[in-house]
């Protein structure tokens, strides 16, 4: 099983129950799914599968939440840009992932390094896939597939990107259930 199947079942149990809460902002999980579901199904028709990787540089928001399940939701993997990194940074990890499509604000536009990627802005570009399907797309993705690229720090050199596989952010995710005070 992969993450986002974990999240549709929970969100099919208790659609009503609240998903995510953030800065006064609250989505039940049943609108988290159908945002999510609209944005994954609009990433599909722009290419996004299995093993492609997606940026998402946001901050904390709904819609980093809603990006980041949309990309899984689409088959891809997901590369975290934190917004406050070093442009060198930035510019170093775009150009080494070489995302197919970099998810991010409006707000964070400037401050962003080029990419070749196609910039999609998750506040200002809504209207684009809006319409689209709010059901589950059927991703056909498996715990083999990569679910994320994180980056080392580069403390011993120059910073390697690691490909986590959803099975191991299952087996994470499973293993702070079990820790007591971390559920």
């Amino acid at each position: 099983i992969c993450v986002q199947q974990l999240f549709e079942a929970r969100a099919a149990e208790r659609p009503e129950a609240v998903g995510l809460i953030c800065e006064g902002e609250q989505l039940s999980y049943g609108e988290l799914n159908r945002r999510s579901n609209q944005l994954a199904h609009y990433l599909r028709e722009l290419g996004v599968g299995s093993e492609v990787v997606v940026g998402l540089c946001m901050d904390r928001s709904v819609e980093m939440v809603v990006g980041l399940l949309g990309i899984l939701k689409a088959g891809g993997a997901y590369l975290p840009l934190d917004p406050t990194y070093p442009q060198q940074r930035l510019s170093f990890m775009l150009d080494d992932a070489a995302p197919s499509i970099l998810l991010t604000k409006q707000s964070l536009l400037s401050s962003l390094p080029f990419s070749a990627a196609r910039v999609l802005c998750l506040d200002a570009d809504q209207h684009l896939f809006f319409n689209y399907s709010d059901e589950n797309p059927d991703a056909k993705v498996n715990p083999l597939n990569l679910a994320y690229v994180i980056y080392t720090s580069g403390s011993t050199g120059i910073p390697k990107g690691v490909q986590i596989q959803h099975r191991a952010l299952i087996n994470f995710l499973n293993s702070m259930q079990r820790e007591p005070g971390l559920t």
